[in-house]
């Protein structure tokens, strides 16, 4: 028996031939082992030649074609990195010239592009998952979960270009997703707004929970929110008030349609139900007021019957029986009311209290329309009431005396306060105090204005004045407006102001001097 490292050697194998004698089955089995050895072994040796040829020639050509990309290769990805945008150019430095850079650069070019994309991806999953995509569009991020499965296989096998290719199509379907945030968000506000009229609050609330996970700082599906949890509660608060409606039990139905507005402002048929059952309250509160007014009336209780018809008025105003009711009452209290009002006025007129005047004769008249004294004093106190505030207001504001027609008017006044044979101490200081006033503010001073002969002056209130070297103007008390215009020179515009306590007024000096 050989060793396994010695080389076995090859035998000739004769031909046999057919029609020999058959040998013996001793002398027949070494004759079979001997042929069946053969043919093994060189089998053995073809496979070893076979493998050495695979390594040696075939393994080198398949990671050339791995590391190399060929022309049309590039050019698709070119296009793929035009599809991409931005995020998916070329690497800073790179161009057409590069097409013979080491095979090294060349796959970490495509790497940086992959990576890139990658990035991009990722802020695009981080955005649709911050806004809850796996709730409205689950289906469709699952494929892009997927494809970003995909790309990270053909990543993590040197496969950069494949990598990228996936990368690039789950950005295009994220970037689909994102465009249909907004639609989605509005058809789901309206879609929770119809469950909430329709009484469906499920519904509703699962409206605004994938609307506030879309967009959890949204003040509508916030308020939507609320009033879909509060739904159940309203439509049962506003289902008793119904019910209490139709039962005359108006107070309650009142306090239930406020509750349901007060959990939801927008309740449907809330806000009508409460105004119904307000009137109707209104309407039995004014019956029950009405009804003891009468009574105290009856009674001859006035200040009573006044007082409830006063009230059934305020409750609901304009009503007939409330006018008559409250003209009876006031009846019995007008003779002691009337007196009261009578001795107060004609005090005050006394003291020249026109407005305390005014008002008493005023109350008087709300009694008694008729009262013929307190006609005669209202006008009265009115007249003097006018004549006093007119006085006061030119004696406290003397600098309106400046005016002409002012100073008419506070003439006229004078008269009209001198003319009265009953004046009282007030009046007649008041008149004496306007009629200083008004001569003061009457008399003329001398002004003299001083110019270059070239300007042309205009005084407003007065008129034009023309060129001059100097002029006298005599003026009443007052503020007045002197405006300069010469050719070639900017305008000039100056106040003079005159007062009556002036006993001498200085030079004052008007021309252009200033050169366009």
């Amino acid at each position: 028996m050989t060793s396994p490292d010695q080389e076995p050697k090859p035998e000739r194998i004769a031909p046999a031939r057919f029609g020999a004698p058959v040998e013996s089955h001793e002398q027949a089995q070494p004759a079979a082992q001997s042929a069946v050895q053969k043919p093994l072994f060189w089998a053995a040796v073809l496979s070893i030649a076979l493998l050495l040829i695979l390594v040696v020639l075939w393994l080198p050509s398949q990671i050339n074609e791995r590391q190399l990309p060929s022309s049309r290769q590039q050019g698709e990805q070119g296009r793929d990195l035009s599809a991409a945008g931005d995020l998916s150019a070329p690497a800073p430095g790179a161009s057409q010239a590069d097409a013979g850079v080491p095979d090294t650069e060349a796959v970490l070019a495509k790497r940086q592009l992959a990576q890139r994309i990658a990035d991009a991806l990722q802020l695009r999953r981080a955005e649709l998952e911050k806004l809850a995509v796996e709730r409205w569009a689950a289906s469709d991020y699952k494929q892009i979960q997927l494809n970003d499965e995909r790309a990270r296989h053909y990543f993590e096998q040197r496969e950069f270009e494949a990598a990228a290719t996936y990368w690039q199509k789950a950005i295009a379907d994220a970037n689909t997703l994102l465009g249909q945030v907004e639609p989605l968000l509005k058809a789901t506000l309206v879609e929770g707004h119809e469950a909430i009229e329709a009484g469906d609050s499920d519904a509703a609330i699962e409206a605004f929970e994938l609307a506030l996970a879309i967009h959890p700082e949204n003040t509508l599906a916030a308020l939507g929110m609320r009033r879909a949890r509060a739904l159940q509660q309203v439509l049962t608060l506003l289902a008793a008030a119904e019910n209490h409606e139709r039962e005359d039990r108006l107070d309650q139905a009142l306090m239930m349609y406020r509750q349901a507005l007060s959990l939801d402002p927008q309740a449907k048929g809330a806000k009508e139900g409460m105004l119904r059952a307000a009137q109707g309250m209104q309407d039995w509160e004014f019956r029950i007021a009405l009804s003891t007014a009468q009574q105290a009336l009856e009674a001859g209780d006035y200040a009573a019957a006044k007082r409830e018809f006063l009230n059934a008025d305020k409750i609901k105003g304009g009503q007939a029986a409330v006018k008559e009711g409250l003209a009876q009452a006031e009846f019995g209290l007008q003779q002691e009311v009337v007196e009261r009002l009578r001795v107060s006025a004609e005090r005050a007129e006394r003291s020249e209290a026109w407005a305390q005047a005014e008002r008493d004769y005023q109350r008087a008249l709300k009694l008694d329309a008729s009262l013929s004294f307190a006609a005669q004093g209202l006008k009265r106190a009115q007249q003097r009431l006018a004549l006093d505030q007119s006085l006061r207001n030119l004696i406290e504001q003397p600098q309106r005396l400046y005016s002409d027609a002012v100073r008419q008017e506070a003439s006229a006044l004078i008269d009209q306060a001198r003319s009265i044979e009953s004046a009282g101490p007030r009046l007649r200081q008041q008149t004496e105090t306007l009629r200083q006033a008004l001569a003061k503010a009457s008399r003329k001073l001398t002004v003299t204005l001083v110019s270059d002969n070239s300007t042309h002056v205009m005084v407003y209130r007065v008129g034009k004045l023309g060129q001059f070297q100097q002029t006298r103007l005599e003026l009443t008390p007052g503020d007045y407006v002197i405006v300069g215009r010469r050719e070639g020179y900017r305008d000039t515009r100056k106040t003079l102001s005159i007062r009556p306590d002036m006993d001498s007024i200085e030079p004052f000096d008007i021309r252009c001097t200033e050169k366009i």
